[in-house]
This record gives structure tokens, C-alpha cells and sequence, in this order.
């Protein structure tokens, strides 16, 4: 739509050019087959050509349509091309904002989840492994359940044990391992049993072992095994010797002297009321034990209707001097 200042100017441009060409409206009317009236209607602005009319008359008065319409419509074309071109320009400018935001939230959560990665391993790697079992009585039965995990971040390694608790308990979708001795311990208490919580490495709290005074020199000694609290413990397992090294701080296993001797010994049961004495002779093993610090270590685990794996064996130990 032409708005009425644009209209007569258009029409003063129409005037203008057709007395250039020395045409009067009637020719101007017959050469684009209009009336006269109409022309005139043109120049005073009263009405303005349709497309195909302004098409003839730029052909005939010999000027283009942008020459004919001059600055009139032209500068609305020239405007509203502008404002188009500003509208995308900032269309354009918020689509790069927001690109940027999106991409600069991936690329910090990209980040956060490589710097979580990266702590957890460092925890992991930093973190002792701990190994503990809970030991429960329950309607007249034992059962254990035992995890090696991180010390610092509690996130098991792995679980074992009888599957008495995990088929009830399911005790897989935890990711502590103290929350899941929390979870076995309330329930055995909620039905009135009792646990207790072992470190697997150390089971003095449970079991103590002593070597019977007088009896200790360089070949052998008589060693009592004493249990504080009646659990189905299995001693049928073997021991070693270990020397500590004052140099390294550490202790170290000795190495065996005889390659086709094992230590196989018969089952045998300790209750708190009846403790364990017997005569351990190592001079075939080890040979005479030289002046030094040893300790005897002795692994036990507790008796199960399943394979025992590692993760069900625990040590008690003895420390001595050899002067």
C-alpha cells in the first residue's frame, strides 16, 4: 500500500516526465491504454498506478521503475531491507550467544567429569584397601559377609561371603562399604541376633595366640590358641614365619629350605572353653632361626558350606625374639 505523501510525489513525477516528452495526458492515456481522467487522477495523486501500469509508463516515458518512484517508495524498500538486515544481524549475534553458552556449559561438564575421574583415580590410588567381615549369629546359625574396598572413599572392590544376606538384603546396589555392614547389622539386630565387625587383618579381638613360656628356641615352640568369643573358626590352615628387617622397616616372609615340605595339618576345634596346644617344630622349613625379631603368622578362616576365597581368610600372629 502507498501512503498519500508517497502517492503525489509519484505523481508529480509522472507531470514531470510526460511534459518532458511533450506528451499531453490523452497521448500519455492512449500510448498505456488508460483514459485521460486517469492520468490526471495520477498527477494530482489522487489515485496511483497498478504494477503492470507502472511497468508501461516506465517504458514509455523512458525511465526505470526505481528512476520512476524516485526516492519515494524506493527509500521504504531501502528501509525495511535495513531493518531486515539489522533483525538478522541480531538474530544472528544471540544464536552466536547462545552457542557459546551451550558449548561452554559441555565443555565444563566435559571438565568436571574428567577432574572427578581424575580425583577418584588419585583417591584410589592413594587409598588403602581394607579388607573387614561381619560375623553374625541368627536363628541359631552363623553367617559372614566380608568386602575389600577403599579405605578412603569406602567404595567396595569386592564382595563375598555366604549369599544369605545378599539374596535378602541386596546388598549389590550400595556403593559403601560401611553402609552395607550398617544395613546387615540392623537387620540381624532388628531379629534378634548379634554381629561383630572383623578387620581380616587382624583377628586378635577374636582369637589369640601365644607361644607357652619355656618352650620358644631356635627350632621350635609350643603354640596356645585361645578364642574369646565361640565362632565356627577352621584352623586347618597353615602358617609361616616372617622376619622383621631393620633396614627396610618391614617384615619378611623366610624363605622355605625344604621345596617338598608343606605345612598340612589335621582339623581341629577351639572353643573360649577349650583352647588349642600344640608343637610347632620349623627347623625342617626354616633351618635354625638365627638371632633376630620373627613373628608367626597362622591364617584361619570361618567355616562356610562354600569354596573360601581370599577374601575369607584371616591372619592371627605371634611376635618373638630369637636372642
Amino acid at each position: 500500500m502507498i501512503l498519500v505523501g508517497d502517492i503525489m510525489s509519484l505523481g508529480e513525477k509522472i507531470l514531470k516526465l510526460r511534459k518532458k516528452k511533450g506528451l499531453s495526458q490523452e497521448e500519455l492515456g492512449d500510448k498505456i491504454n488508460v483514459t485521460r481522467q486517469t492520468i490526471s487522477n495520477w498527477e494530482l495523486g489522487e489515485t496511483s498506478p497498478n504494477p503492470n501500469q507502472l511497468k508501461l509508463l516506465s517504458r514509455e516515458l523512458g525511465v526505470s521503475i526505481d528512476e520512476l518512484l524516485d526516492n519515494d517508495i524506493k527509500d521504504i524498500v531501502v528501509e525495511k531491507v535495513s531493518n531486515t538486515e539489522k533483525l538478522s544481524k541480531t538474530i544472528l549475534t544471540i544464536l552466536k550467544v547462545i552457542l557459546y553458552i551451550v558449548i561452554s556449559i559441555i565443555v565444563i561438564w566435559i571438565i568436571l567429569i574428567i577432574a572427578r575421574s581424575i580425583v577418584k583415580t588419585n583417591k584410589e590410588t592413594s587409598s588403602n584397601k581394607l579388607d573387614k567381615t561381619i560375623h553374625c549369629s541368627l536363628y541359631g546359625e552363623e553367617h559372614s559377609f566380608g568386602i575389600r574396598y577403599y579405605e578412603l572413599t569406602g567404595e567396595p572392590i569386592e564382595l563375598g561371603g555366604d549369599t544369605y544376606f545378599s539374596d535378602i538384603l541386596d546388598l549389590g546396589k550400595y556403593d559403601d562399604a560401611n553402609q552395607i555392614f550398617n544395613v546387615i547389622n540392623d537387620y540381624v539386630k532388628k531379629n534378634g541376633g548379634t554381629c561383630k565387625l572383623i578387620d581380616n587383618k587382624d583377628m586378635n579381638d577374636i582369637v589369640n595366640i601365644e607361644i607357652k613360656e619355656g618352650t620358644l628356641t631356635n627350632t621350635g615352640a609350643t603354640i596356645i590358641i585361645t578364642e574369646n568369643i565361640d565362632y565356627d573358626i577352621i584352623y586347618c590352615k597353615e602358617y609361616k614365619i616372617a622376619k622383621y628387617n631393620y633396614q627396610t622397616n618391614v617384615w619378611e616372609d623366610l624363605p622355605v629350605i625344604c621345596k617338598n615340605c608343606d605345612f598340612t595339618l589335621m582339623a581341629y576345634t577351639v572353643t573360649p572353653d577349650h583352647p588349642l596346644e600344640f608343637k610347632m617344630n620349623w627347623e625342617d622349613l626354616y633351618g635354625k632361626l638365627e638371632k633376630g625379631q620373627y613373628k608367626i603368622i597362622k591364617t584361619v578362616s570361618f567355616d562356610s558350606d562354600r569354596p573360601i576365597t581370599d577374601n575369607d581368610i584371616f591372619e592371627i600372629s605371634i611376635e618373638f625374639s630369637i636372642e
